[in-house]
């Protein structure tokens, strides 16, 4: 059986998944040390990889918006770092450990400073509900149930070609977060902007501008559709959420501040991201 065939019965073997598990183990759970630790490792990779804006007022401002949500929101107490990445697509992310990454396209398209707090809201629920460690950790599972798999099939260990295989399987499946988890943030999302003094409205209204969008120019937002599942649906239920909060409560709340319309006129000085980005 030739290495090239079995890269394409991967996926196959990957039905064979859940019977393998139970003999293979599962990986060792992640201390909140250790996922800092990983978190600041790839960080580091991050900054070599991505244009990261080095601009002193737009990252002291990301910061103060950012760490006044997630300062209320993690009780672990980690540090969190945000960063604006000089790139026109329209994205945000964040890593276990910490770390949150917003694009100057989304930036471009917050219309206030609630819209950007409930992305970066949202991003911290993934960090706090711990998404990405628990990606990681079935990745991890899967890569070594398959690896046993094809050792038990095959009667020796996978050749270079065939792990390549078997790690394409393992992170394929896990390519972006599942469903419950974009509503478990979503939830996360308005009550931590809420903490934090902003109007969780922000990120109802930002949600449904990039699914209006979406429908006319799809290309725009490939990125952002990719990695963050988004249906009207979802936006609906986030409605619905504020919709339950006491009027009394919403009043008072940050929806926009001149420190935000001067932080985005900042981020649109920049100079044109690099090509591709």
């Amino acid at each position: 059986m030739s290495s090239s065939f079995n890269l394409f019965r991967a996926p196959a073997l990957a039905l064979a998944l859940g019977g393998t598990l139970s003999l293979a183990g599962c990986a060792p759970a992640i201390s909140t040390q250790e996922e800092v630790q990983v978190g600041a490792q790839n960080a580091a990779q991050i900054s070599q990889q991505l244009p990261i804006v080095q601009d002193a007022a737009i990252n002291q401002y990301v910061n103060q918006i950012g760490t006044s949500i997630s300062s209320r929101a993690d009780p672990r107490g980690i540090p969190y770092h945000f960063f604006v990445v000089n790139s026109s697509v329209v994205n945000a992310f964040s890593i276990p450990g910490g770390y949150v990454y917003v694009n100057r396209g989304l930036v471009d398209r917050a219309s206030n400073a609630s819209e950007l707090a409930g992305v970066l809201g949202h991003e911290i629920g993934h960090v706090v509900e711990r998404h990405g460690i628990e990606q990681w950790q079935r990745a991890q599972n899967a890569n070594t149930g398959l690896a046993l798999l094809y050792g038990v099939l095959l009667g020796r260990n996978p050749g270079t070609l065939e792990q390549v295989g078997i790690q394409a399987v393992g992170s394929g499946v896990l390519a972006r977060y599942s469903r419950d988890d974009e509503r478990q943030a979503d939830a996360d999302g308005v009550q931590f902007t809420m903490r934090a003094g902003y109007n969780p409205n922000g990120m109802v209204t930002f949600f449904q501008k990039l699914l209006g969008e979406q429908q006319g120019n799809p290309s725009a937002l490939q990125q952002w559709f990719s990695t963050h599942p988004l249906t009207q649906e979802r936006i609906t239920s986030t409605r619905q959420m504020v919709s339950a909060i006491p009027a009394a409560q919403l009043r008072g709340l940050t929806t926009d501040t001149q420190a935000f319309q001067n932080f985005k006129a900042r981020v649109r000085s920049l100079p044109a991201p690099p090509r591709g980005q």
